[in-house]
Order: structure tokens, then C-alpha cells, then sequence
């Protein structure tokens, strides 16, 4: 099983890959140009980082990045975890 996961994310990439490790629970991750791989024992996540339009609120211009992830060899409840424990972390980071 591969559940597949998107989000929207107001921040930069570069705000984004500062804040991955911590996001992804300190586990180890290689970055290959637009996709991060988080390695876990036998398994991994992939992550794909895309720009999308930024969104002007006002004066403010807001950048954005569509983040999908596809999980390899993962439930669809251990995916649902994960996803939990990156979004918390990102909303202490203001994401």
C-alpha cells in the first residue's frame, strides 16, 4: 500500500527544507532536487515540492508550495500519523 498525501503550505521552498527535519521527526532524508526521500528501516516517503502562484492578501504577497507526499510500503493509518505529527509541527512554526 502507497496512500498518497497534498498540502498547501505558505512559506518559501527554502523556509520549507529549514524546517524538515524537525518536521519529519529527526528522520534521515536526502534531497534530490524538487523531491525529498525520508528514509524509515525498509521503507521511505516521498516528497515533492512544487511553487505555486503566490497569493496577495491586501499589500501582502504570500508565497506558496503544493507539497505531496507518497508513502512506500506505509498504511493509510501510519500515513495519517505522519501527517499528524508534520502538520503540528508546522503550525508551531507558523506554516
Amino acid at each position: 500500500m502507497n496512500p498518497v498525501r497534498k498540502i498547501e503550505m505558505q512559506c518559501t521552498h527554502a523556509e520549507f527544507l529549514r524546517e524538515l527535519p524537525h518536521a519529519c521527526g529527526k528522520r534521515p532524508y536526502e534531497v534530490i532536487g524538487e523531491r525529498v526521500i525520508v528514509h524509515e528501516k525498509d521503507r521511505e516517503i516521498q516528497i515533492w515540492i512544487r511553487d505555486e502562484p503566490i497569493k496577495h492578501l491586501g499589500s501582502l504577497d504570500l508565497p506558496m508550495e503544493e507539497i505531496r507526499f507518497k508513502f512506500i510500503d506505509y498504511s493509510e493509518e501510519e500515513a495519517d500519523r505522519f501527517m499528524d505529527e508534520f502538520k503540528k509541527h508546522l503550525l508551531r512554526m507558523g506554516g
